[in-house]
């Protein structure tokens, strides 16, 4: 990739349908810049689907591969450029934490600016970009690519939004480098990871039952050990979609592959009535799972305990950044996930 302009979230909370979806892969690059004694105070990462390409902190002030494919394919001026740019970057994003906090009144505790930018990439051939910040996890500016406009999500982004909406320079770097150059450093890491990026691993699945009060029962729907993350795990009675008890959350296990389950309440006595139906890019046609009385698989179990200690880790590693909510472009929630990479221009960036 050559010089970044300063653009930029678990993303893809939606499922896709096989076919639709199945072979879309994405480029995404996350900020955190803190407040405070804490360390590191910035931090960068950048990610292919949900891989880790590389990384940069305050404290080791250089951009090191994170992923073995992205070391052998980049040589030494690869990460000097890359190392240049995230230096670049570290004060802007500081400071846009001194200045956000300035127009919130906020003179002590911690807080944090926060970045996400990148680009996604159908198997269709359709593109997409995106550009937000946050100030302590809650929406602050966003770029709508489509109409060249800034969009303040809180007043204190007003004056943000006033100054880079008036530089039409700048608002136009922003969408060549999502629509151009982003989409073809994606295209290249694919290359770079195929075997590990492309690869299809089939789900395993199985449904278990516990009581639910007096007379119902909850059947909980469990795919595992499947990639890539995209999956449908839906609930049908005699055809009819059946909603979820909960909201079913994809979880990442330790080999790189996913797990998900769903739940579904139901009269005591009528489980075979209920089939959960599992959909992935990985299967030729989607799999019909009953419940059938049997213990949870081992394998399971501890994947399970696996993706929580992965998700508690992080949260303890103080690294917030965003997954993009399913309604659309338009909002970020707060998550926990890795690091990000800045670009070559981000003094243009400041709020």
């Amino acid at each position: 990739m050559t010089s970044r302009t300063t653009l930029m979230p678990l993303l893809l909370v939606a499922v896709c349908l096989r076919g639709a979806c199945a072979g879309s892969h994405s480029l995404r690059y996350f900020y955190s810049a803190l407040s405070g004694p804490a360390l590191p105070q910035f931090f960068t990462a950048g990610f292919v689907d949900d891989a880790p390409i590389d990384s940069y902190s305050s404290e080791t002030r250089k951009c090191e591969p994170r992923a073995a494919w992205m070391e052998e394919n980049e040589g030494p001026q690869y990460w000097e450029r890359e190392t240049q740019i995230c230096r670049g970057s570290e004060p802007v994003l500081k400071g846009n934490v001194r200045t956000a906090m300035g127009r919130l009144n906020h003179t002590r505790d911690l807080h944090t600016v926060q970045r996400m930018y990148g680009c996604e990439l159908g198997d269709d051939g359709s593109t997409g970009g995106f550009y937000q910040d946050a100030y302590d996890g809650r929406d602050f500016i966003s770029f709508h690519k489509d109409t060249l406009s800034w969009v303040a999500a809180m007043p204190a982004a007003e004056i943000t939004q006033q100054r880079w909406n008036a530089d039409r320079s700048f608002t136009e770097q922003r969408k060549a480098y999502l629509e151009g150059e982003c989409i073809e450093a994606l295209q290249k890491y694919l290359r770079y990871g195929k075997e590990a990026l492309q690869r299809r691993e089939r789900p395993e699945t199985m449904v278990s039952h516990h009581k639910s009060g007096a007379s119902n029962a909850r059947l909980t729907c469990h795919a595992y050990k499947f990639y890539p993350r995209e999956i449908e795990v839906k609930w049908f009675r005699n055809g009819v979609e059946m909603p979820a008890k909960f909201l079913p959350q994809t979880l990442p296990n330790p080999d790189g592959t996913y797990q998900i389950k769903t739940t579904v309440e139901v009269p005591e006595g009528e489980e075979e009535m209920y089939i959960c139906r599992v959909d992935h890019s990985s299967l030729d046609n989607a799999l019909d799972v009953k419940y059938e009385k049997k213990a949870l698989p081992i394998g399971l179990i501890i994947g399970a305990i696996a993706g929580v200690v992965v998700l508690l880790t992080a949260a303890i590693g103080g690294i917030v950044i965003w997954r993009k909510r399913s309604a659309g472009r338009g909002g970020y929630a707060a998550a926990n996930k890795g690091p990000i990479n800045a670009d070559s221009s981000s003094s243009t960036a400041s709020a």
